[in-house]
């Protein structure tokens, strides 16, 4: 199990969570409810979870990530699921309701806590730290 779950973050690291193939608009907008979407913060929750907090390879995610903080420290609902946003891949079929806990467009309170505790253990696997 343990190999398996290098395998898999090594799979992420190499490709510094999105540089692959097309770039997928949507794993540049941030979600909640999670579900089974990818997007950046996801990514980066996930490998600091894991003990990857003081990878490298993390930083253009973290740069990404930190350009999306508002001035007052949140972050905002990019988006909900289905990602609905025009163009994307997992448009709405007919019939089919997104999943809305808060409002897209606002400071998000499940954004801003799990940015938060992705950068908190960042900033805990720094030398000195």
């Amino acid at each position: 199990m343990k190999e398996a779950i290098q395998r898999g973050a090594e799979f992420y690291l190499q490709r510094k969570l999105f540089e692959e193939g097309g770039k997928h608009p949507s794993w540049f907008r941030l979600h909640y409810p999670t579900h089974y979407f990818y997007d950046i913060l996801v990514g980066l929750d996930m490998l600091t979870q894991l003990g990857y907090s003081g990878d490298r390879r993390l930083k253009p995610a973290l740069e990404l990530l930190n350009e999306k903080r508002r001035q007052d420290g949140t972050w905002v609902l990019e988006s909900v699921h289905p990602d609905t946003i025009k163009g994307s891949e997992y448009a709405t079929e007919k019939g089919l309701l997104p999943l809305v806990i808060e409002p897209r467009g606002r400071p998000s309170k499940w954004i801003t806590l799990t940015a938060l505790r992705v950068l908190k253990r960042v900033e805990d696997s720094e030398p000195g730290a």
